[in-house]
């Protein structure tokens, strides 16, 4: 099946646009190292779009389902999770390699079609936590059913 889509000149400047926020914000927003020498928390996205709305899957290896937050705001979802430390609280220890981060992580995902908060659903499997987020109704493309006219009979004459 091919789908049409309008010619937008500006989709690869935004595309551009986007390359660079993600790359800012790796840099310099969301680092993956602290000046301390720790590592940070990341939390890996996928987010897709269907036609009933989006899915966003999230990698949360080793967290509890209570320690994930979900939380939707207008057309954004704020994903909250809080990562087990490796070590107890209190004990001390002389990393000699840190690169698995622990503590508290947010993400917020803005999707461009108004979605329907009342229907988000969360399901959370072997460190993978999948959110359905359909959109709202009335931003869905429905197909129409085109019903015709039967044609008018006219006698032959020969």
């Amino acid at each position: 099946m091919m789908v049409m889509t309008r010619f937008d000149p500006l989709r690869e400047m935004i595309s551009l646009r986007e390359a660079m926020n993600r790359l800012f914000e790796q840099s310099f927003v969301r680092p993956l190292w602290r000046l301390d020498g720790e590592a940070r928390p990341q939390l890996p996205l996928d987010v897709y779009e269907e036609e009933q709305g989006y899915i966003v899957r999230a990698l949360v290896p080793g967290v509890k389902p209570e320690d994930i937050g979900l939380e939707v705001q207008d057309q954004s979802l704020v994903i909250r999770v809080n990562y087990p430390t490796a070590v107890e609280e209190g004990r001390q220890v002389n990393w000699l390699l840190h690169e698995i981060g622990s503590g508290a992580c947010e993400r917020v995902v803005t999707f461009e079609r108004p979605i329907d908060a009342e229907k988000v659903e969360a399901h959370y499997e072997h460190g993978v936590l999948t959110i359905t987020v359909p959109v709202a109704e009335g931003s869905r493309p429905r197909r129409i059913s085109i019903t015709a006219a039967e044609a008018e009979r006219q006698p032959v004459t020969a």
